[in-house]
């Protein structure tokens, strides 16, 4: 382990990022499953859920617009929460970026 460490270190000072490991080091590993799609989906249901029963209520359109804002916002949290850093979510409620 600390060889395969040590050669990562190295390539990536390198510059090599897109080879920071051999071949034949990669050999029995198994590529990580991409479910990002399930993420997107489940949030496109919400939001799209969100905008139907907040346009069947008899809320003005204003508070229907900060209705399916707050559930597109939460579901979007929940869903991202282990890729997100608190002060990434306020920046995106506020329309900003530290980046």
């Amino acid at each position: 382990m600390a060889r395969l460490l040590a050669m990562i270190t190295e390539r990536y000072a390198q510059g090599r990022t897109l080879a920071l490991l051999d071949p034949k080091d990669l050999k029995d590993v198994e590529p990580a499953v991409n479910r990002e799609w399930v993420r997107l989906i489940i949030l496109g249901v919400v939001m799209t859920g969100a905008a139907i029963a907040a346009g069947l209520s008899e809320l003005s359109a204003a508070g229907s617009t900060q209705i399916v804002a707050v559930v597109g916002a939460v579901a979007w949290v929940l869903l991202y929460r282990d890729r997100l850093a608190p002060g990434d979510v306020l920046d995106v409620m506020r329309g900003q970026s530290r980046k």
